[in-house]
């Protein structure tokens, strides 16, 4: 069976990255495991009982299973090993690692091909941990506020719009590591393009709550939703310092 092409170019990157996330400790085909890389410019993404899915250069195939190692990965050929970038990940970070990166992938001009994003994004997520670290920390506090919000959305809206125009499609769908990873890299694209800023919420909440309109005064009546929006101000000014920290290094 001939290969099909699933995607080229970044959107191939990544898709590629998806695939991994959903994959990578989950995968135990034999010798060949997700995010095994070999030839250079190839990467093991999945395998099933008929599929492999991989990626070479910047293009992303489907191929049979037994036509795949056949030609790929002969028995007296090289055999593939873990990519480097994934030798320094901790299981516990490849969700948030990867959503990450998925949001970055074209930060980065001419950077299409998968073998060569990950590894320069990884040399930069090592490099700067401990202050991404941070920034997912302030990030998972603005995240809950925001979210915890959408049970009053005239105040949700308020502070969105204060955030900028795309903000509502930053707003990530749940608190998982992956959900953050993503919910920060989006911030990160906003903000270096000056479409998402956080600087503007702590002056939005003290319009909202001094003096307090009905809707507000209903929200901070109930101590858990007060303490959220009291932590929402510090954590946005946090983050925002840290997300400007961070695109300097990119």
């Amino acid at each position: 069976m001939p290969r099909s092409v699933i995607a080229i170019g970044p959107d191939a990157v990544r898709r590629s990255i998806e695939i991994l996330a959903v994959e990578i400790g989950n995968l135990q085909a034999g010798h060949a495991m997700a995010g095994a890389e070999w030839r250079g410019d190839r990467m093991l993404l999945s395998v099933d009982r008929e599929y492999v899915r991989f990626v070479a250069g910047n293009i992303l195939y489907r191929q049979d299973r037994v036509d795949f190692f056949q030609a790929e990965l002969p028995s007296e050929g090289v055999s593939p090993r873990r990519a480097s970038w994934l030798q320094c990940l901790s299981t516990y970070e490849t969700p948030f690692f990867l959503r990450l990166a998925k949001e970055l992938v074209e930060f980065w001009p001419g950077t299409v091909a998968a073998c060569d994003f990950l590894p320069r994004f990884g040399h930069f997520y090592y490099c700067h941990r401990s202050r991404i670290e941070l920034a997912a920390r302030e990030s998972r506090t603005i995240a809950e506020a925001l979210l915890a919000l959408q049970h009053w959305p005239v105040l949700l809206e308020q502070v969105m719009n204060a955030m900028g125009e795309p903000a509502f499609e930053s707003l990530p769908k749940g608190l998982s590591d992956g959900d953050l990873g993503g919910f920060l890299g989006r911030l990160l694209i906003g903000a270096q393009s000056g479409r998402i800023t956080l600087v503007r919420i702590p002056e939005c909440l003290r319009a909202i709550c001094e003096p307090s309109a009905p809707q507000a005064e209903e929200c901070l009546r109930i101590p858990h939703y007060r303490r959220m929006l009291e932590k929402l101000g510090p954590a946005a000014e946090s983050a925002a310092l840290l997300i400007e920290g961070l695109l300097a290094a990119l």
